[in-house]
């Protein structure tokens, strides 16, 4: 049983083991750094947990620019061993992405030197060195130059070159950019007050009152009921919400539930539910006093939705397993006032939190995706009554697997109609509403949130 701390080596080293390993196989980084950690030597608290996530998430967030450091320091151009190549990505990350005054650069290039000597001896001379030529550069000039080319854009803010050529294709070279920018921009957290229970404003206050750490919270821009902050720890933790009055859940999420505009008395259908936020927030908005039919393809992330429930105390959801494709099972309700199908996606939208899904996602898997997203549409828009309203809605950023959907969608389907924005009730959402009448979240000035797309559709017979 380990009863010794893990040194700050230990991290590091675990860390770049984690590096080789989710490079053989990328995947989602949370399990697979937890293992490196697990079997490294020494006890982990959760400072040096907390420290070992930034380090590996950043490293693979930078990847391409860090590598692009590398190769233009090497003073013979050969392929490195794995492991030297992760000591010096993690080496480079510390020194030109991590504001910590109180660890000297000397401090760093001594730690990845050690580590060489004990993970790849012999190569302590070749890490000293690029260490200590970045040192003495300036990294910029170590980067392609500042155009729109998309190997430059790629390896600039480190994205694959597919994705940066894509975004331009679908957006143009200026919204391209955007999205470039917003793929490394950490916008902090975001919850939501559960309004069923507390007002937005009166919850800040008493947060004020009576919190004691030195966290803050500001008031979101365009959600209701959102509110944002740097660490979501200390809330999470809090009686607040073990009490339900708060919940975590990003500003564009919250808004494709408020365009909805759901009604107590309602059917609502939250089609592809799982974990839940977004019919819990259907629920809050109702003033649970709708019935909310959550379906998941998958039964253990159904548990979710009971979980969150309980801990808000809402009694209108009732989830059910079905596989959305195909006729809802007969035992659940056939007509519905409102339908949201939040769609699976590739979460392109989501990569400035999950830096690891812009190295596993590929062009074909969101052409794919796409087929699946339409024929759910499809499904779910069976149940809705005339008059009805439907919102198709994503995490990602893919015109084939938003706008392209919606099209065809409505060329298949004559008796739908895109809502436009004079067709929604809120003035603060209709300014929302972009000239294509969809929500996306990605180019809304001042905006602290996820890439999210929505399309408000309404049944005209």
């Amino acid at each position: 049983m380990k009863n010794k701390k893990m040194s700050d080596q230990n991290i590091r080293q675990a860390v770049c083991r984690f590096l080789s390993r989710w490079e053989a196989r990328p995947q989602a980084i949370a399990p697979l750094l937890e293992d490196s950690l697990r079997h490294s030597e020494g006890e982990c608290n959760q400072i040096q947990r907390a420290l070992a996530t930034n380090l590996a998430a950043g490293v693979i967030r930078w990847r391409t620019r860090l590598d692009c450091y590398i190769n233009a320091l090497l003073t013979r151009k050969k392929k490195l061993p794995p492991e030297v190549r992760n000591i010096l990505r993690l080496a480079l990350f510390e020194l030109g992405f991590v504001a910590d005054n109180t660890r000297p650069d000397y401090a760093t290039v001594s730690e990845a030197v050690n580590l060489a000597k004990i993970m790849v001896p012999g190569r302590e001379g070749l890490i000293n060195g690029i260490l200590r030529a970045f040192l003495r550069c300036q990294p910029e000039r170590l980067l392609p130059a500042d155009d729109d080319r998309p190997q430059n854009l790629a390896i600039r803010h480190s994205l694959p070159v597919w994705l940066v050529e894509k975004w331009q294709s679908d957006f143009g070279i200026e919204k391209a950019r955007v999205l470039c920018l917003k793929a490394n921009h950490f916008s902090g957290i975001t919850f939501r007050v559960n309004c069923h229970k507390i007002d937005r404003d009166d919850f800040l206050k008493q947060f004020e009152r009576e919190n004691e750490s030195a966290l803050t919270l500001e008031k979101a821009n365009f959600g209701r009921h959102a509110f944002h902050c740097q660490q979501a720890g200390p809330l999470l933790d809090s009686e607040w919400f073990k009490e339900g009055l708060i919940s975590i859940q990003d500003e564009g999420a919250q808004l494709i539930v408020e365009l909805m505009e759901p009604q107590p008395g309602e059917i609502i259908l939250d089609a592809c539910a799982a974990p839940g936020g977004k019919s819990a927030y259907l629920a809050e908005l109702c003033d649970d006093k709708a019935t909310i039919i959550a379906i998941d393809a998958s039964s253990e992330r159904l548990n979710k939705i009971g979980e969150t429930c309980q801990r808000l105390n809402l009694q209108a959801i009732t989830s059910a397993t079905a596989d959305l494709t195909r006729p809802l099972p007969a035992d659940l309700p056939q007509v519905y006032d409102r339908i949201l199908v939040d769609a699976p996606c590739s979460g392109l939208g989501v990569i400035c939190r999950r830096p690891d899904l812009r190295w596993r996602k590929t062009l074909q898997e969101s052409r794919n995706l796409a087929k699946i997203q339409l024929q759910i549409l499809t499904n779910c828009s069976k149940y809705l009554k005339v008059g009805g309203r439907i919102i198709y809605a994503t995490c990602t950023t893919c015109r084939n697997e938003n706008q392209d959907v919606i099209a065809d969608f409505l060329a298949q389907n004559k008796n739908f109609s895109l809502c436009s924005r004079t067709g929604i009730k809120s003035e603060r959402l209709r300014k929302l509403i972009n000239r294509g009448n969809f929500l996306e979240t990605s180019f809304l000035e001042n905006a602290q949130m996820d890439g999210f797309f929505a399309a408000l559709m309404t049944k005209n017979s």
